[in-house]
């Protein structure tokens, strides 16, 4: 049995995230994450229901496995884990198009560690499918020829890790990159009011939908679609603890034969 959590979720973030965040914290990839945006989070659980609802579903002590977590990173290195979360943020800068100011020196494309980058004879190019949106273009243009045509995040859910392990699903954003400014195809952010709103949508899609020993991981592997428009209106009413069926946890899944067996063990 795992231990017991220290409360009903936890929301964590790496070092660029807590520490001088408004510069990019201490870490030298990190990008510039709004002061509070930590404790904005956290808040958005806890008004939620989502404590409560689990206090109330939980026959017994709320251990590791049952909390949800929120990983926030301040670029895609992913030091926080957000794509083993059950929701996952992740900081992200798009570039734009490069400035009269750009000498095709090529440090872009040099630096660039997913090879998004290349330079031709009209300037750099963006090679989108690769672009994780971690701005080290734009941070160490020698010219700041290559402006921040977006700055948002990636958000990614349903990540777990125990006897199923899976990694995150990416959500696309809701508004395109203005294609004055910026690259063709570049992948969609959320901005600030996004990442909230996805993350009421997340909660309140799992308290509708729990069930024994159901983790919002498999929730999110079942149903894509929904999970999909987790960032947009997530329809259907949000069931409360006060309008579900008396639950217990004291059965193995029948499924999977997880599960202890005794009085007050759960999923």
């Amino acid at each position: 049995m795992s231990d017991r959590a220290p409360s009903p979720f936890i929301v964590n973030g790496c070092r660029g995230t807590t520490v001088a965040s408004s510069r990019g914290g201490t870490c030298r990839f990190s990008l510039p994450v709004p002061e509070g945006f930590l404790a904005r989070l956290e808040r958005v659980v806890a008004e939620s229901g989502w404590p409560d609802f689990l206090r109330d579903v939980v026959r017994g002590p709320i251990l590791h496995h049952h909390a949800f977590r929120v990983a926030v990173s301040a670029c895609p290195n992913g030091c926080s884990r957000p794509h083993i979360a059950d929701v996952g943020i992740i900081r992200a800068w798009t570039p734009g198009r490069a400035s009269d100011a750009c000498t095709r020196c090529g440090l872009c494309e040099r630096l660039c560690p997913d090879h998004a980058m290349t330079v031709e004879e009209d300037g750099p190019r963006l090679h989108p499918e690769n672009c994780l949106s971690c701005g080290l273009c734009i941070k160490r243009c020698p010219e700041k020829a290559l402006p921040v045509a977006r700055e948002g995040w990636r958000v990614v859910v349903g990540g777990r890790l125990g006897r199923r392990p899976r990694l995150a699903t990416e959500l696309d954003g809701l508004d395109e990159v203005p294609g004055a400014s910026g690259f063709p195809g570049q992948s969609h952010l959320l901005d600030d009011g996004g990442v909230v709103r996805a993350l009421r949508n997340a909660l309140a899609w799992y308290m509708r939908e729990y069930r024994l020993h159901l983790r919002f991981g498999d929730l999110v592997a079942s149903d894509p679609a929904t999970a999909a428009r987790l960032a947009g209106t997530l329809p259907g009413p949000v069931r409360t603890p006060e309008k579900m069926p008396p639950m217990r946890f004291d059965t193995p899944d029948p499924a999977t034969g997880e599960g202890e067996g005794g009085a007050g063990q759960t999923p």
